[in-house]
């Protein structure tokens, strides 16, 4: 059996675009590069490429994700997903890779939602506790910062849920040409493309019952998402026949929303989308109920992702919609139980007496991790390993199907398309997830209809 463990120091609680635009989309998360360029073929990296865990016969898979901070609800599944991963037959009992079994240690690592500390969380991984191999999850605040150590100091990374755009330009990637391929660092998830898509067909569903104005107020931050946003969901929604009402970037831990509530109730907007950070989202849509703007459809990114997030809203929260990566009623499976996703969310809710939640497909991230290193020769190599973690191709994982091979929209990056959700008035929770538009992943079934958010 693997000597697997947690670092106990990091638990947290359960719980068509424009060049520049898009290079502004980088962010705060571009700035946090520590002492690597991006996407140097630098010293460092081919120094260490055969370096791995002191142990010939063990290995140490590094995890860097939000446990704490105001980006924690990101992270209250990851422990449970620890949990269920220590009890799959590969990392219980070894990873056989040619004639050796190799015990399976996890270290994980809370970035408390600080870019800063994930990039010197990053060094340590890579230069102290010498990783493997790295994982990192949710949003740029985290995965950018990780992705350039990683790079710069050559060790291989897979990462999720982050939108690929930011993730790829943090690169050195133009995703309008999408030529560089990064050496050490593969993604799944989704892009900003795709969630003004799927935020799409929900609002012409509420047009063709309530007959809109198809205006769009859209609050978008000055951060490394709120940038990409504001890129990207335009001239999208344009196409579609929408007009949008973008704010001025505001600042992250903006505390008085007047002057955009102000400027998005003048426009008339019926529609209203998103992406700030979670705590700034709760302040500024109360202050919305408070001062009268009512869209008919609220369709929000990076918030109300998470059920606690939507119960500390209460009735705001009703009718509210937004985004799932993952959800119950998709028919994935995972690569190493066979455990489908309705199963998953029942152990969840069973072990954590609390509603199932998107990032359950963090998972995936060690199912990805297992694919690559069991097809190498020498696992410690970590030229080899990188090279094979660009060559994963998982047809089943509860991510859903995983090709960081191809079909991507740039080297390195595979999609799981979104379904629509919504949060309505709920039987056995407060309010309940329920999805409502499977447009983009037709296989998810869809549980309830979609409502105004008001009438």
């Amino acid at each position: 059996m693997s000597d697997q463990t947690v670092d106990s120091g990091s638990r947290g609680p359960d719980g068509g675009m424009n060049r520049r635009s898009l290079l502004r989309a980088v962010g705060t998360g571009a700035a946090v590069v520590g002492g690597g360029g991006l996407l140097q073929a630098c010293s460092s990296g081919i120094k260490g490429a055969s370096s791995g865990s002191g142990s010939t016969n063990s290995l140490t898979i590094g995890w860097i994700h939000p446990l704490t901070g105001p980006l924690a609800g990101f992270g209250a599944p990851d422990n449970w997903v620890l949990s269920k991963i220590k009890q799959t037959t590969p990392y219980k009992s070894g990873f056989k890779i040619g004639s050796k079994t190799y015990s399976v240690t996890i270290k994980s690592y809370d970035s408390q939602s600080s870019p800063t500390r994930a990039g010197d969380l990053a060094r340590t991984a890579i230069l102290t506790d010498h990783v493997d191999l790295l994982l990192a999850s949710s949003t740029p605040e985290t995965v950018n910062a990780v992705s350039s150590q990683a790079e710069s100091l050559g060790t291989p990374l897979i990462c999720s849920n982050i939108p690929w755009e930011p993730w790829y330009i943090n690169l050195g990637g133009n995703p309008q040409k999408p030529t560089v391929k990064p050496k050490f660092v593969v993604m799944y998830f989704l892009g900003a493309e795709h969630l003004v898509k799927c935020f799409i067909p929900m609002w012409d569903r509420i047009h063709a019952q309530l007959h809109t104005n198809k205006l769009v107020a859209a609050a978008f931050p000055n951060d490394a998402d709120g940038n990409a946003f504001r890129a990207v969901f335009p001239p999208i929604a344009e196409a579609a026949g929408y007009k949008m009402v973008l704010s001025a970037p505001y600042p992250d831990g903006t505390t008085d929303y007047s002057s955009m509530i102000s400027q998005f109730k003048s426009s008339g907007a019926d529609f209203f989308t998103n992406v700030p950070l979670p705590p700034d989202f709760a302040t500024m849509w109360k202050q919305s109920a408070q001062q009268g703007f009512k869209p008919k459809l609220a369709t929000v990114a990076k918030v109300l992702l998470f059920p606690p997030d939507a119960y500390a809203l209460g009735a705001l929260s009703y009718n509210v919609a937004t985004d799932a990566w993952w959800a119950p009623s998709l028919p994935w499976k995972s690569s190493f139980t066979g455990e489908t996703c309705q199963q998953l969310a029942n152990d969840f809710e069973t072990a954590t007496n609390g509603q199932w939640n998107s990032n359950i497909s963090n998972y995936s991230l060690f199912e990805a991790a297992h694919a690559a290193l069991t097809s190498v020769s020498d696992p410690h190599d970590k030229a080899e390993v990188a090279n094979a973690i660009h060559q994963v191709n998982l047809p089943e994982a509860v991510a859903g199907p995983l090709n960081f091979a191809s079909g991507g929209p740039a080297p390195g990056v595979a999609i799981t398309p979104p379904v629509g959700i919504q949060w309505q008035k709920g039987t056995k929770f407060p309010v309940e997830a329920q999805v409502v538009d499977n447009t983009l992943q037709p296989q998810a079934k869809i549980t309830a209809d979609l409502q105004p958010t008001n009438k």
